[in-house]
């Protein structure tokens, strides 16, 4: 009853993905999910054309939609408070900031994710986008039809899958390798710490690698996802181009993780790498990235036990961003971010229009409930009526039977209750005991039965209720 169809809409560079899911009180299930091509971004008409007809083709629930602010858009902060996370944070938080702002507060929209990594500490990953940005990104949503609930930022929001694939039990840096960019996130008990996008992606590796093997774009991209980007068995990059790209990934990489933690013993210091996005499955990467790092890196999976989230087994990687988008609208059990950049006058607003038709038949049904209950609470009315007059009669019946003689009064139940009180006093007047025998009949049968021989003088006599008190002597 309290189920509700979330969709999360991941729209990149190079295709939009789509995870639907079922979400309702702790349970959990993935519907369906699907990818779309996009258009370029300097073709905005025909991407918005596209992204129309792909919602129009899978005719998905429009009741929740939960999209993202690209990353590349926004800016972000990382800041330390030295007293535990609440409300105090919240109210320091602009203060700390607005110092640092080349632009006035009030033309940026504030979010911000809290994590408590030391005792008495609160570190905050705080981001901040113009209200311009979000008011074209909502614009754009409405002219698609849809109506954000949430504006997640693209990357930081992967925090939501942290407790749907178990990424909270140690610290872990998140490389989303996207078509125009990479973006990075680290988890620290399963709350993103640092927001960082580089940009080195697949586009990149995917055009050098078109001019230097004389291929189209299409068939470095096939290339690129079938042969990789090293030569084969090793992570030898098969160019200095690429290793240059590489590389570069790699220092950015090391830098922003440098930026949040003082050594390797340090909380914040990431145990593994986590691959997502349309580049994760490149051959090779996942080695090259270990070999640099020194840590343990892959693609992201399903845990074997995974329960609800089949649909997003194959295609985990890929599907990554839409499935945290959507998680992000789920219950508290499954999402983890609080950022939400549909503040102050973006503010969601519910459109109940489409449900005036529901609400005529819920009226109507309720309005016929109604009747039906008012008869049957007359026909109730009447039966009692009926059952009271058929009951008076006949205690109107037992009355004249107990006291010939006598017509029975208009309420006859109160008049025989009357006349029972009436007789029992009379009888503890009289001294009526049980049986109906009074206290003079007793003593008359207690003098039948003594001997005449005997000879009896009564001194004193006392009759009381329901006892006889006789001095004699013989």
């Amino acid at each position: 009853m309290l189920d509700r169809t979330i969709l999360g809409l991941d729209i990149g560079s190079w295709s939009v993905k789509a995870v639907e899911l079922r979400a309702g009180l702790g349970s959990l299930r993935v519907l369906r999910v699907a990818e779309g091509r996009l258009p370029d971004a300097d073709q905005p008409d025909e991407r918005e054309a596209a992204l129309s007809n792909f919602l129009a083709e899978h005719a998905f629930a429009r009741e929740v939609v939960v999209t993202a602010l690209p990353a590349d858009r926004l800016t972000q902060r990382h800041l330390v408070f030295p007293f535990a996370a609440g409300r105090r944070v919240e109210q320091a938080l602009a203060f700390e900031i607005e110092e640092e702002l080349p632009l006035p507060l009030e033309d940026l929209v504030l979010a911000h994710e809290q994590t408590a990594v030391r005792p008495e500490q609160t570190e905050v990953l705080a981001v901040l986008a113009r209200r311009t940005t979000v008011a074209e990104h909502l614009a754009a949503m409405q002219r698609l039809g849809l109506d954000p609930r949430h504006v997640e930022v693209e990357g930081l929001v992967l925090a939501n899958l942290s407790r749907v694939l178990l990424l909270s039990n140690a610290p872990r840096l998140l490389i989303d390798v996207g078509h125009r960019k990479t973006t990075l996130c680290l988890l620290v008990d399963g709350r993103p710490l640092l927001l960082r996008t580089i940009p080195v992606a697949g586009h990149h590796f995917t055009s050098t690698l078109a001019r230097e093997r004389g291929l189209d774009y299409e068939d470095a991209e096939r290339y690129k996802h079938e042969q990789g980007l090293f030569e084969e068995f090793s992570t030898k990059p098969t160019s200095a181009e690429i290793e240059r790209l590489l590389g570069r990934l790699m220092r950015e990489m090391r830098r922003s993780i440098q930026s949040v933690r003082s050594d390797d013993r340090d909380p914040h210091a990431p145990t593994s790498i986590v691959l997502c996005g349309g580049g994760a499955a490149a051959p090779g990467l996942a080695g090259y990235l270990a070999e640099q790092s020194g840590l343990p890196c892959h693609a992201l999976a399903l845990p074997p036990d995974a329960d609800g989230v089949a649909e997003l087994r194959e295609d985990t990687a890929v599907y990554a961003h839409a499935a945290a988008l959507a998680l992000r609208a789920a219950g508290r059990q499954q999402r983890v971010t609080r950022v939400d950049l549909r503040q102050d006058e973006f503010r969601y607003v519910a459109d109940l229009s489409g449900l005036r038709a529901q609400l005529r038949l819920s009226l109507g049904l309720f309005g016929l409930v109604l009747a039906l209950w008012i008869v049957s609470l007359g026909a109730q009315l009447w039966s009692a009526r009926r059952y009271e007059a058929a009951l008076g009669a006949e205690l109107g019946r037992v009355y004249e039977a107990t006291l010939p003689g006598e017509t029975a009064p208009a309420e006859p139940a109160d008049a025989i209750e009357a006349t029972l009180r009436e007789t029992r006093e009379l009888a503890n007047h009289l001294g009526l005991v049980g049986g109906g025998i009074s206290v003079l009949e007793v003593l008359r049968h207690i003098s039948e039965r003594i001997p005449p021989s005997l000879d009896i003088s009564l001194s004193d006599l006392r009759l009381e209720r329901h006892t006889v008190r006789a001095r004699l002597h013989a």
